[in-house]
């Protein structure tokens, strides 16, 4: 009888929005603002903050209509703030 493996599943690393990584960004600030030898922490919370507020300010548009009754997304071709931006998240 042949060995059958599972199928791999590929693991998706992207963060979902900007907003998880502005939780990212808190959370660092956070264990830097309170625990003092960590304080080194505090400009790459605040960085990762800006790098969220960024990718809020980059994300794609969603252009859709209705016709038919049926709800269509219109998609031109995604230019390159578009392509960084999916190449970092997921929605």
């Amino acid at each position: 009888m042949p060995m059958t493996f599972p199928t791999q599943r590929r693991i998706d690393r992207r963060l979902d929005s900007p907003g998880q990584l502005a939780i990212v960004g808190v959370l660092v600030w956070l264990v830097g603002a309170v625990l003092h030898p960590l304080a080194a922490l505090v400009p790459i919370g605040i960085l990762i903050l800006l790098l969220a507020g960024v990718a809020y300010l980059l994300r794609p548009r969603a252009q859709s209509m209705y016709w038919r009754g049926r709800r269509i997304d219109l998609g031109g071709r995604p230019g390159p703030t578009q392509k960084l931006y999916r190449l970092l998240f997921k929605r």
